[in-house]
């Protein structure tokens, strides 16, 4: 019996983090496991559990929150997990939390400059037991002690909302300590005061200067105390780095002489500081690239993958200047870049004297493609791709018999790579790279399955939760939310507001997070969030006649739809307040869920009330009897008049819009939002219907799309919605990865059949949010479903397609892997399950028939005709035999 991946709220070791809560997992695995029928948890101020502080048993599960109001500050607490035969043991650490502090924010009086950097020397005469360095440094910093780096990760501190609050890190330097120390940090711009944002860009968003604060704390073997603080002792010049940018790159010059700049200290509010959630970000994976040189005779490498990071390597002769475009696409055989819109993507090193190893510091690129000038090929091979990334555990993996499939499973994993960094971002190369919400929000159940999300949405909702607060209930189209000052012209996404599906993500993450890892801490702490939101549309709603549909105010409805008919149209051809109405009904839904597995019994039946009033509302509205209403009044709504208006002003057209599309059908009866079996038959028939008309392809965007295959195999059209996933002329999944896709596209038709990119507006090859169709291929066709939120029992009923020989998928549990693998044999279907010890699962046949689930291997034998009768009888005559 052993117990392993001990974590405090989703991190390993975690030292200085934010502890609002304290949830603790592990995993276990042996084979006397399912006679583990209580494990206790105990922190304790020492390794040896002398001085117990908190103790509680879990008696199912391996998880356990318990409250935080033991904790003290700049304490390192020591905690296990014990059985009936092991025990495991693992420690974090808390920050300052309520201390004040003592180091002041500093700056430098002269004019602002791209990149400087602060130092301080000092002594440690005495021996050294601890040594904790407090920092925070915007935009971006890298630290270094001695000439050593405090930290292996990366773009620190992150980007969170800097203008509400402002996450330092705790860092044990104790090892880095000797009796004389230089203590360094480079400052960059990042997203701080770097160019950010649509339409060029803005230019010192947070501030227009650098600043850091930090506080360095040692305490000797003596027991004696020495802190090093920020102040206008402390040194600060000019550096090498001459350009940084978030999405331009850098420009560094290796010739330059620092200069020094006067440091001053500043008044700016310490009361903000706050200890970090953001994860680290580190380089996960190194790419060995080829090298060709492509039709306009330019040399490039090509990483054969595409990936979020940078490329580093060894300078081994003087240079004047080596300089590296990245871009995603090869056109015509030339290197290409026009959908990166401004974004420059450069990495430029200017003066290179002598044999140097270089590396970006303050930015990062999306790219599959470097253009190389100023090397010799043999020279450019040297340098290699690194991947980067916040920090998380990976969880999920598949094959099957279709080659095609297994790449978009793995396109799908790689956007979610290269868009999980400091905050699920849209895209990772052009000039946008935001925290989009709705983006994260329909991709939110894929992502947990991937990968253990936890802790990287705790991150994002804080500052989610933040803005909500600035937003006075809103929750905008993107997390953070720079405010920029209005102006003639300015992209209207700057002009703050909120809309459906987007906003909605205050609700579906914290319940999609809860559903694969049951942390009510993590579900308490986001609670007000989601109550926020729901609040927020409801206000609205009562402004509006209290009738429970959301048809007022400007909505994003189905994006990149391809229902309307107009070309390259950003709206979809779906009744926007349809689909705004059934995301208010998910959300409160999602919040009286929360509500009541919190026990907040007042909550629950308020918000229960609430969501059941917004269904009727759309049963009232959208139905005539069993029949969908084609002409409800919401077509004539205030939203649909602020649609066909930005509908005008896009394209000049209208848009013909409907209630009966792909979208809103597939919402509708995924989320059964009908009033009786024979509406439910009606608009399951209307959908099948709707694909045939679309010549058996899809035509949802970004609302319709995570729910259009569960919809059809939900309703008896398994074999329409396995014939949509392997479908291999565009529109499809599929489409892309013939057209040599390693992560999935932003539009349906990015690239065009003949691999000519089909415009450069608003065009990424590395969005994540279509990639939302893996849930599917994990709950339906692998048929592992997770329990009920409120209930402790798996469900494993795969289904079964012709479009496959076989396929398997393993997800790590917290009792271990569970496993899930079917071979098809003409019409005979062997299936295995393997489940991990302690763990309830029931197994779903063909027929509806369930089987209780032991630990260890199950098999099952079940029948799956082809195409024909003759299929059957086959079969049959096999079993009697």
């Amino acid at each position: 019996m052993k117990a392993k991946n001990l974590k405090v709220n989703g991190l390993t070791e975690p030292i200085g983090y934010s502890f609002d809560h304290l949830t603790f997992s592990w995993e276990t695995s042996g084979e006397d496991l399912d006679a583990q029928s209580k494990m206790t948890v105990t922190v304790a101020l020492d390794p040896a559990f002398k001085q117990v502080v908190a103790q509680a048993d879990c008696a199912s599960g391996n998880l356990l929150t318990l409250a935080p109001d033991f904790l003290t500050n700049k304490t390192r607490y020591f905690w296990r997990v014990q059985g009936l035969t092991f025990q495991a043991s693992s420690f974090f650490e808390t920050g300052l939390m309520d201390e004040a502090w003592q180091a002041k924010w500093i700056s430098y009086q002269d004019a602002p400059q791209d990149a400087v950097c602060f130092s301080k020397k000092f002594t440690a005469d005495k021996a050294v037991k601890t040594a904790r360095l407090y920092l925070m440094a915007l935009g971006l910093y890298e630290a270094s002690l001695n000439g050593q780096a405090v930290s292996l990760e990366y773009l620190t501190p992150g980007y969170h909302s800097y203008d509400l609050y402002q996450q330092y890190q705790t860092f044990d330097v104790t090892h880095l300590i000797n009796s004389e120390n230089e203590l360094t940090v480079m400052v960059g711009n990042g997203w701080y005061k770097g160019r950010f944002l649509f339409d060029g860009g803005f230019e010192n968003i947070y501030g227009d200067k650098q600043k850091l604060i930090a506080q360095l704390e040692m305490t000797y073997e003596d027991g004696s105390r020495e802190v090093v603080l920020s102040d206008e002792s402390w040194n600060c010049q000019t550096y090498f780095i001459k350009e940084n940018s978030i999405y331009d790159g850098e420009r560094q010059d290796l010739s330059t002489r620092p200069e020094p700049l006067q440091t001053i200290a500043l008044a700016d509010d310490r009361a903000t500081l706050t200890e970090r959630l953001d994860l680290p970000v580190k380089p996960v994976r190194v790419y060995n690239p080829t090298a060709f040189i492509d039709k306009n005779g330019d040399l490039i490498l090509d990483f054969e993958q595409e990936i979020t990071g940078w490329i580093a390597g060894r300078v081994e002769t003087p240079k004047k200047q080596v300089k590296f475009t990245f871009g995603e696409l090869l056109q015509d055989g030339h290197f290409y870049r026009d959908n990166l819109r401004t974004a420059k993507q450069e990495f430029i090193v200017d003066n290179i004297e002598q044999a140097s190893f270089i590396r970006p510091h303050f930015t990062y690129f999306g790219f599959r493609y470097v253009k190389v000038e100023g090397l010799s090929e043999a020279e450019a091979l040297r340098f290699k791709g690194y991947s980067l990334q916040s920090e998380l555990e990976e969880t999920f993996s598949f094959a099957s018999s279709s080659a095609k499939l297994n790449q978009l499973l793995s396109s799908v994993k790689w956007s979610q790579r290269d868009n999980f960094l400091s905050i699920p971002t849209d895209c990772p190369q052009r000039d946008e790279r935001l925290g989009w919400t709705g983006d994260i929000g329909v991709f939110a159940n894929t992502a947990s399955y991937n990968m253990e999300t936890r802790a990287f949405f705790a991150n994002y909702l804080r500052s989610m939760r933040a803005e909500q607060l600035a937003q006075k209930g809103a929750v905008p189209v993107f997390v953070p939310y720079p405010k920029i000052k209005p102006f003639e012209g300015i992209n209207p996404f700057l002009l703050g507001g909120a809309v459906s599906v987007w906003g909605d993500a205050a609700t579906i993450l914290p319940i999609t997070s809860y559903r694969h890892c049951h942390d009510q801490g993590q579900l308490k702490a986001d609670y007000p969030l989601m109550k926020g939101w729901v609040d927020y549309i409801l206000k609205k709603d009562q402004a509006h006649q209290n009738r429970h549909l959301f048809d007022f105010d400007m909505q994003l409805g189905d994006w990149l739809a391809l229902d309307t008919g107009i070309k390259g149209s950003v709206m979809g051809a779906t009744d926007s307040s349809l689909v705004a109405t059934v995301y208010y009904w998910i959300s409160a839904q999602n919040t009286a869920d929360a509500a009541a597995i919190l026990d907040y019994q007042t909550d629950n039946a308020f918000y229960q009330k609430l969501a059941d009033e917004i269904k009727a509302a759309i049963l009232t509205t959208y139905f005539k009897g069993d029949d969908l209403n084609l002409a409800p009044a919401t077509l004539n709504s205030p939203t649909e008049q602020i649609r066909q208006q930005m509908a005008q002003g896009f394209a000049g057209q209208k848009i013909d819009t409907k209630v009966d599309t792909q979208t809103g059908l597939a919402l509708l009866l995924h989320y059964r939002l009908y009033p009786s079996e024979a509406a439910r038959q009606k608009l399951a028939d209307r959908l099948e219907a709707r694909l045939e008309e679309a010549g058996n392809s899809l035509t949802t965007g970004f609302a319709g799309t995570p729910a259009l295959l569960h919809a059809l195999s939900e309703n008896g059209l398994d074999q329409a919605a396995f014939d949509l996933l392997f479908k291999e002329d565009a529109p499809s999944w599929l489409f892309e990865v013939s057209q040599g896709a390693t992560t999935t596209w932003e539009r349906w038709d990015s690239l065009l059949s003949d691999g000519r990119i089909s415009g450069t507006d608003m065009n990424s090859m590395n969005h994540y949010a279509y990639g939302s169709v893996e849930d599917f291929i994990v709950e339906k066709l692998l048929g592992i479903n997770l329990p009920d939120l409120t209930g402790d029992t798996w469900k494993i009923a795969p289904h079964f397609t012709s479009h496959l020989t076989w396929a398997q998928g393993k997800l790590m549990t917290a009792n271990g892997p569970l496993e899930v693998k079917w071979v098809k044999t003409g019409s005979l279907v062997e299936t295995t399950v393997i489940l991990p010890p302690r763990t309830k699962a029931v197994f779903i046949k063909q027929d509806g028939s369930q089987c209780q689930l032991k630990s260890g291997s199950n098999q099952f034998s079940d029948f799956f005709p082809d195409k024909s009768d003759n299929a059957i009888q086959d079969y049959k005559e096999t079993v009697n035999e």
